[in-house]
């Protein structure tokens, strides 16, 4: 499921945001026809939009009207494709909408594998083809183990050569979070620092050129809250929860969790 970009995106609409600036640079002349810039940017900037607000319908018009990147030689648009099933599948997964989150997961399984295949150093095509395994693996059926091991490994290999990463940080927490809720208090300290390090990570600059992966940040802020909710601190979550809704102001996920702590129905 290249370190972070010098400007983390702030998504309140969709927009070309910083991805427009010099992402053309990126994209290889030859093969098939590259998009441009700004219509990688506009996509990029939906999906997260989409993301964020849970639209599970505008996710799958994307997908389907941008279907043509999943099976383009350029890599950033083979990226985006398995990038935007991703977030649809994450959506599917809080709609509780198995059929949907099956085959979304797949398709970015398929598409992050065929990233892995071409450059099986991309630490950012690994953490993806973990984190797209993972939600297979977690649907239960025939496969659910093999996919579950197939998540583990990339995490692993993106671990060992990005230690840093912070999607390979937030992806490690994630992992442990989704083992279950702790039973010790070092245990869930443990954890707690684990979302640290994974939001740490993404406020540090690095010389990372616009239009590579920078998704992440406000779940790293989101589930470190939900860290700090577990472990009693109410106050650093909601910390936590409006920073997170710093980068993404309209993430729905986050907006809940501060009306928990507020005790609206």
């Amino acid at each position: 499921m290249p370190p972070s970009p010098p400007s983390r995106r702030r998504i309140a609409a969709p927009s070309a945001g910083l991805l427009a600036l010099c992402l053309g640079a990126l994209l290889p002349a030859a093969g098939s026809v590259a998009a441009t810039a700004e219509e990688l940017a506009d996509f990029d900037a939906q999906v997260e939009y989409a993301f964020y607000t849970e639209d599970l319908r505008a996710l799958q018009r994307l997908t389907a009207g941008h279907a043509a990147f999943a099976a383009s030689t350029q890599p950033l648009e083979r990226y985006q494709a398995a990038h935007a099933a991703f977030r649809l599948a994450q959506v599917a997964r809080a709609r509780r909408d198995p059929k949907q989150l099956e085959a979304a997961a797949g398709a970015c399984l398929a598409g992050a594998e065929k990233l892995v295949e071409a450059e099986p150093r991309s630490a950012e095509a690994l953490v993806l083809e973990s984190a797209c395994a993972g939600y297979l693996g977690a649907q239960g059926g025939l496969f659910a183990g093999s996919s579950q091991r197939r998540s583990e490994a990339r995490l692993a290999a993106a671990r060992e050569l990005a230690p840093r990463n912070p999607r390979v940080l937030l992806l490690d927490a994630l992992a442990r979070w989704y083992q279950g809720e702790p039973a010790s208090a070092a245990a869930r300290g443990e954890l707690r620092r684990a979302f640290e390090a994974a939001a740490a990570a993404f406020q540090s600059p690095v010389g990372a050129a616009p239009g590579e992966p920078s998704w992440g940040e406000a779940e790293a802020w989101l589930y470190l809250g939900r860290a700090l909710e577990a472990d009693g601190d109410g106050l650093g979550a909601r910390n936590a929860y409006e920073k997170s809704l710093l980068v993404a102001p309209e993430f729905a996920a986050a907006r809940r969790r501060i009306a928990k702590l507020r005790g609206a129905p």
